[in-house]
C-alpha cells in the first residue's frame, strides 16, 4: 500500500516525481517567458512572475504536503489546491471507479443525508483523490479503510 501509514491514520499524497516534473515545467516556463520579447516587456515580466509564483507554490506543496488524502477515524479528508472535501465514514456507502470522458474517475456513493447536504441528488459524488496513482490502488485503500460500523442517526 502506498502512502504513509501510522497507528491512527493513512495519508495518500502525490507521487513525488510527477509533482517535481510539474514544478520543473512551471519554472522552465517562467524562464522562457523572461527571454521571449514578442510579448513586450510588461507582459513578459507578468508571465514570468506568475509562472515563478505558481512553481514556488508547487514546490511548497511538495515540501509541506498540502495536497493529500487523509483517512482517519473521523472520515476522509481530501485537500487540494482548489478545494477541501471531508466525508465522514457514516456518510459513505461505497467508493467506485467510473468512466467519465474516457478517463477513470473515483466517485463516492453517499447515503441520503449526505446527498442532501452536498446537493448531489442521485448522482455519485466525484472524489478525485488519485494524485497520479492508479485509481485501482487508491480504490483499494479507500475501501479497506471504510469504517462500516453502525452509528445512530
Amino acid at each position: 500500500m502506498k502512502g504513509r501509514k501510522t497507528r491512527d491514520f493513512v495519508i495518500v499524497k502525490p507521487v513525488w516525481w510527477r509533482q517535481s516534473c510539474l514544478t520543473l515545467f512551471l519554472l522552465l516556463s517562467a524562464i522562457f517567458c523572461s527571454f521571449v520579447g514578442n510579448f513586450g516587456p510588461l507582459v513578459g515580466w507578468l508571465l514570468t512572475s506568475l509562472m515563478a509564483v505558481i512553481s514556488l507554490l508547487s514546490l511548497l506543496d511538495q515540501v509541506f504536503e498540502w495536497s493529500r488524502l487523509r483517512i482517519d477515524r473521523r472520515g476522509f479528508s481530501l485537500r487540494t489546491w482548489l478545494r477541501n472535501q471531508s466525508l465522514a465514514h457514516s456518510e459513505v456507502e461505497d467508493f467506485e471507479i467510473i468512466q467519465f470522458a474516457g478517463r477513470k474517475l473515483m466517485v463516492a456513493h453517499l447515503k441520503e443525508p449526505a446527498r442532501r447536504r452536498l446537493k448531489s441528488g442521485d448522482q455519485p459524488f466525484p472524489f478525485s483523490c488519485c494524485f497520479g496513482r492508479p485509481p485501482e490502488e487508491v480504490l483499494s485503500i479507500l475501501r479497506s479503510h471504510l469504517d462500516r460500523t453502525p452509528r445512530p442517526s
